[in-house]
């Protein structure tokens, strides 16, 4: 945990009903056994992690998905900000490990899906790397949100060429997510719901090509 708040990795988190608390790591003190956290953007969600006996947080850190539960909320401060303070967790476990390295899309190489296309509420998005066993990250508007498990329904991947694979994808996790320019995206980890014969089609397009480079 010393490493993530180094980084100030973000942290994501779902409070009562499952509102989504976003927020960074900012420091761990291993003599009090506590860590703190940021305040979130929103006073109401705040309000409601303040009031929470536990918070199961999720962190991405080089590729690799992290969850630990901080218990005992309370209000601090922190480099003279407004923060949140909470007992060090029990357990860090560490998830997703990959047989496959997921590889990134070049920028000429845009990959484009309309989301959920087949379900309540289709939106555009890209991805931004993919693996041999499946689909990587996907890339989309800060304003959507979506839950852990959520799944999206007949996502149309659009390749270059103009052909199209049609799948359902499941969502691992999602985080918030600055691009290059300092526009905020949502990024979040999928995978495929099925498998049909089109999705090696989508991976053969991309990954063998990209290995031989």
């Amino acid at each position: 945990m010393d490493v993530l708040a180094q980084e100030r990795c973000t942290l994501s988190a779902q409070v009562m009903n499952r509102h989504p608390f976003s927020s960074h790591l900012l420091a761990v003190n291993a003599v009090t056994e506590r860590f703190v956290v940021e305040y979130s953007l929103h006073k109401t969600i705040n309000s409601m992690v303040l009031g929470s006996p536990a918070v199961e947080f999720t962190a991405n850190h080089k590729d690799q998905h992290y969850t630990f539960t901080g218990t005992a909320p309370e209000e601090t401060r922190f480099e003279n900000q407004p923060a949140i303070q909470f007992v060090f967790p029990k357990t860090l476990l560490l998830h997703n490990r990959r047989e496959h390295p997921r590889i990134p899309i070049p920028e000429n190489m845009s990959l484009r899906c309309i989301a959920d296309e087949a379900g309540f509420i289709p939106f555009e998005s890209h991805i931004t790397d993919i693996s041999h066993d499946g689909l990587g990250c996907l890339l989309y508007d800060p304003d959507i949100i979506l839950e852990k498990g959520s799944i999206l329904k007949g996502c149309r991947i659009i390749l270059p060429n103009g052909d199209a694979v049609i799948v359902d994808l499941e969502l691992r996790y999602a985080t918030p997510f600055t691009l290059a320019d300092g526009t905020q995206a949502n990024r979040a980890g999928l995978h495929f719901v099925q498998t049909p014969d089109e999705i090696q089609k989508l991976i053969n397009h991309f990954i063998q090509d990209l290995d031989k480079k």
